[in-house]
């Protein structure tokens, strides 16, 4: 943590308490750093993207390190006085006016008039041998994020049927060598048909194991045949990273996320959210986006609140 955190979190009220470190966190840090809000950031140190060696489509720093642009944006905030960092995990959030306490896993609590949770979600793969080993390197989840760099090659998709038809059309859109692997479920006809008319191959057969080295994965099957493919895109199932939002009260957006308002609010006042877990899209620049919108609406609401304050001291 740096020099300030623990005069910030020893004074009777923070302006605002952020939970989580990725994208939204660090960008909401710093736009209520030079807000001047006395602001307290608490990450774990487990971002969603800690497994890929880059990130894509960030405006100046196309192809970074997650870690590198994570560290960048801790030390940039260090120049904040009024910032303070915690590397611990939130264990409970409770509503006390007038705002709310944050305990941690070492027993540390803090105050805030206002919450922002930016905690993530993450991805839940299937249950496939060797695929989360290769997790963020060669076995991807986002076109945008890193379909560029396998443009033209051959690659795979691994989908349920459910979702498969609009996961395709985005990976062919970048090769078309594609492999459609359902894993066992069968594709509809008519859906089936428009994929081979393409071009795309579909293998029902279930996925037994991943093996090998991105640009050389081999894709083995239950009934022993394979397929060897340069990347294999997979469509996860999302989860919420953190269920302190949900034991807050906050309504969940189901199947995942939670239920903001256009000023990023959820459902109990004062508590906001931002990045993966409220963002309609879940690339580093989107989430960074809303942590600065987020911040932006906290802020507003804090200038509101005190100009009246004083008003109806008068």
């Amino acid at each position: 943590m740096n020099a300030s955190a623990d005069v910030l979190a020893s004074a009777a009220d923070l302006d605002v308490i952020v939970i989580g470190g990725g994208p939204a966190g660090l960008t909401a840090a710093l736009y209520l750093g030079r807000s001047r809000r006395r602001t307290l950031l608490i990450d774990a140190g487990e971002p969603r993207n800690a497994p890929a060696s880059s990130a894509h489509g960030v405006f100046s720093r196309d192809g970074a390190a997650p870690a590198d642009l994570a560290a960048e944006a801790r030390r940039q905030l260090k120049r904040y006085p009024t910032v303070a960092m915690w590397n611990l995990k939130a264990e409970t959030v409770e509503k006390e006016p007038p705002g709310f306490v944050v305990r941690t896993q070492d027993g540390r609590q803090a105050r805030s008039r206002r919450l922002l949770f930016a905690t993530g979600i993450r991805d839940e793969l299937p249950d496939i041998d060797g695929l989360a080993e290769r997790w963020g390197r060669g076995v991807l989840h986002c076109v945008y994020c890193h379909g560029y760099e396998v443009a033209d090659q051959p690659v795979a998709l691994i989908a349920s049927p459910d979702v498969a038809m609009r996961a395709a059309a985005s990976v062919f859109q970048l090769s078309k060598d594609l492999v459609l692997c359902t894993n066992g479920a069968p594709m509809p006809d008519e859906d089936a048909a428009q994929l081979v008319h393409r071009g795309i191959r579909i293998i029902e057969e279930t996925v037994s194991q991943v093996s090998g080295q991105a640009p050389h994965l081999r894709i083995l099957f239950k009934d022993g045949s394979e397929v060897s493919r340069a990347a294999i895109f997979v469509r996860t199932i999302l989860k919420d990273a953190s269920d302190l939002p949900a034991r807050l009260g906050c309504e969940l957006d189901a199947p995942h996320g939670l239920v903001v308002d256009a000023g990023w609010q959820t459902s109990v006042r004062g508590a906001y959210a931002a990045g993966d877990i409220a963002a309609p899209k879940d690339q580093v620049i989107v989430a960074a986006a809303s942590g600065a919108q987020a911040a932006i609406a906290i802020n507003n609401d804090l200038v509101q609140a005190d100009w009246l304050a004083v008003r109806a001291s008068q």
